[in-house]
């Protein structure tokens, strides 16, 4: 079975506010709760590439080369990554 791959859900912009990183819910489920997601520059990193569905294997090796960690951190902080966006509505599965 092949790992799910995400698109945005809705319409989220990321703002950068001086040294902050926001994402930013402006469309969708998660704009009617008026919260915005502090990330920092690895999540930044992530979700630009998995909210236009680069798989998250893709994202974890790019994410280890980029940051200098391991493959098995690297995968399990995309997977974490992945699933508080979906969680939060950002991020939802795309369909097969």
């Amino acid at each position: 079975m092949n790992a799910p791959r995400y698109r945005m859900k809705g319409r989220v912009v990321l703002r950068r506010i001086g040294p902050d990183r926001l994402l930013v819910p402006v469309a969708g489920d998660a704009a009617q709760e008026n919260c915005v997601f502090p990330v920092n520059e690895t999540g930044e990193f992530m979700w630009n590439r998995l909210s236009v569905g680069v798989a998250p294997e893709q994202v974890a090796e790019e994410v280890a080369r980029e940051f200098a960690v391991s493959a098995d951190a690297a995968t399990a902080d995309c997977r974490a990554f992945a699933g508080e966006l979906v969680a939060n509505h950002l991020l939802e599965e795309q369909p097969s």
